[in-house]
């Protein structure tokens, strides 16, 4: 028989991890001194240690590894179980890898380009959204699209909700004011605007002329990071100027200076294959 300390030693591991194990129904000691307290293992338990930190190593939480142990004899299960978890580990591996290239994008982008360290991108997934929504093929930026929100803010006034308005460049210049309403909201114009399980985003304080240099910055970071444009363009507005006429909205969210606007440009983006 060997002490705890001498077992753990053997085996590579610490006392606490043994006690640890005990806890969890994964390895009990062969003998516990009921006077003492003291534990004692055998030797032939040494292959049981190895057992569990060979799952360990697999990535298996300790819930998983008593699982697998306590149906060792059912080969269909164990197989069933160590596919699974290749399969979360491909996914996990896949994640760290994209994580990579987007550390040396901005890595390079930093390098060739100093003020690059002010571009923030995010990589997200946008929800989808219940939207009043106009399109319209305008005749320039500004006043025209800010009619047109004018108007959708006014007819979803009454089914609003205080989530952030956004503009969709489908072109560009056909554009989709994008008002967001309750689910249940029926009105004419309503519908639901499809996320996206991947996207680039840069928040950004002050005037929207700020957007125009923003874009190509933002396209250079994603195709640095292994990433492709693969929808429109959004910009959401978090704070914004707003006429508000017909129509009220949360002091918090209207700004009176450009400077206090607050802008969020999104775009869906996919691996490049």
């Amino acid at each position: 028989m060997l002490r705890i300390g001498d077992f753990a030693r053997l085996g590579g591991v610490t006392v606490r991890a043994l006690r640890h194990y005990e806890a969890k129904g994964l390895l009990a000691p062969a003998q516990v001194d009921p006077a003492t307290g003291y534990r004692s293992y055998k030797f032939d338990q040494l292959a049981a240690l190895d057992r569990v930190l060979a799952l360990r190593d697999l990535g298996f939480p300790l819930a998983d590894v008593r699982a697998l142990l306590a149906s060792a004899t059912d080969t269909a299960a164990l197989v069933r179980r160590l596919g699974e978890q290749r399969a979360r580990l491909a996914a996990e591996l896949e994640t760290q890898t994209a994580r990579l290239r987007r550390l040396e994008a901005l890595r390079a982008a930093i390098a060739g380009d100093p003020g690059a360290a002010g571009l923030s991108v995010r990589v997200r997934r946008i929800p989808d959204v219940r939207v009043l929504a106009l399109r319209s093929r305008v005749r320039s930026e500004g006043e025209p699209m800010a009619a047109l929100f004018e108007e959708a803010e006014a007819r979803a006034s009454r089914h609003r909700v205080d989530s952030s308005p956004f503009l969709i460049f489908h072109a560009p210049l056909d554009v989709e004011a994008c008002v967001p309403v309750r689910s249940a909201c029926a009105l004419p114009g309503v519908r639901t605007v499809a996320g996206a399980p991947l996207a680039g985003s840069v928040t950004y304080s002050g005037s929207y002329a700020q957007t125009k240099s923003l874009r190509p910055r933002m396209i250079r970071w994603l195709e640095r990071s292994g990433l492709r444009v693969s929808g429109p363009w959004r910009e959401v507005y978090h704070r914004f100027g707003a006429d508000q006429r017909g129509y009220r909205l949360p002091a918090r969210r209207v700004a009176t200076v450009s400077a206090q606007f607050v802008t969020e440009l999104q775009v869906p983006a996919e691996e490049a294959r």
